[in-house]
């Protein structure tokens, strides 16, 4: 089964070690159920559209409804890559998804504030505030959360900033009252992981794997990093930061991100944005 396995994943001939492990380990699972169902390892048997259904249906009823669309997804393509008779079809034109990103209401920032304080353990109440002050109080992309440590904590014009990382590397002000909670970590916790959890380059499920213990009550709206990354520009636009250096401290590498939020600015007089265009 292992040689099957691998033999299908160099197959379908991922792009980096990341998407690799990735591969094997759907396969692994898919081929573990495979082998229960008493199915042979045949390519053309195992990779159709019936049994990748079933599978998905029964063999994966313990995942999220976004985990079970994923791995369906991947074995479909995975299918369509490794056999040439399997009723598989063509695979359908993909259609623009409305990909807008909605900022957080103040509302819902104050509830998500108020839950996480909530929360039963200290593990689960550092995982949420950290992740709220990353994103609200740093807007941080999703892929940056992941590696910054208390190290990135550091002082700059009398504030506390953080300097991230990577290919997008910037030092950002911390607004209030986030700060205050990532310095408690930093005090509590020298030298760890900002989000008191190490998440492993390859895992697809990183934030999953980091919620898994968070409770959300119901009227707790779902959270979602690149949200609190949109909120945090709004803020920042509103309390009127120069446009090119909020676009600077955000790292972004277009202006899609202002796109996203300008539908939800507040209006501001009509007299005083006259008033601030005639200035001399």
């Amino acid at each position: 089964m292992a040689d099957f396995a691998r033999a299908v994943a160099v197959d379908v001939h991922p792009s980096d070690d990341r998407r690799a492990v990735e591969a094997m380990r759907t396969l692994s699972q898919f081929l573990v159920w495979v082998h229960r169902e008493g199915l042979p390892l045949d390519r053309e048997q195992v990779f159709t559209p019936d049994v990748v259904s079933r599978y998905i249906q029964v063999g994966c009823a313990h995942l999220a409804e976004a985990s079970r669309a994923t791995r369906r997804s991947d074995l479909r393509r995975f299918g369509t890559a490794v056999t040439s008779k399997a009723p598989w079809e063509p695979p359908e034109e993909r259609l623009r998804a409305n990909q807008r990103i909605v900022p957080y209401s103040a509302d819902e920032v104050a509830r998500l504030l108020e839950v996480s304080t909530l929360q039963r353990t200290p593990l689960q109440r550092r995982r949420m505030q950290s992740l709220l002050a990353l994103g609200l109080g740093a807007g941080l992309y999703p892929r940056e959360i992941w590696h910054v440590t208390t190290d990135s904590l550091v002082e700059r014009h009398g504030h506390l900033c953080l300097a991230t990382p990577g290919r997008q590397a910037r030092t950002i002000p911390i607004s209030p009252p986030h700060d205050r909670t990532l310095q408690h970590i930093r005090e509590a916790d020298p030298g760890s992981m900002l989000l008191g959890f190490v998440a492993a380059d390859w895992d697809r499920s990183r934030l999953s794997r980091l919620m898994q213990n968070i409770e959300l009550p119901p009227d707790c709206p779902a959270l979602r990093p690149s949200r609190l990354r949109v909120t945090w520009v709004k803020e920042h636009l509103e309390h009127g930061v120069h446009l090119g250096a909020l676009a600077q401290i955000a790292g972004v590498a277009s202006w899609k991100i202002f796109g996203h939020v300008m539908p939800f600015m507040a209006p501001r007089p009509e007299d005083e944005v006259f008033a601030s265009m005639v200035r001399r």
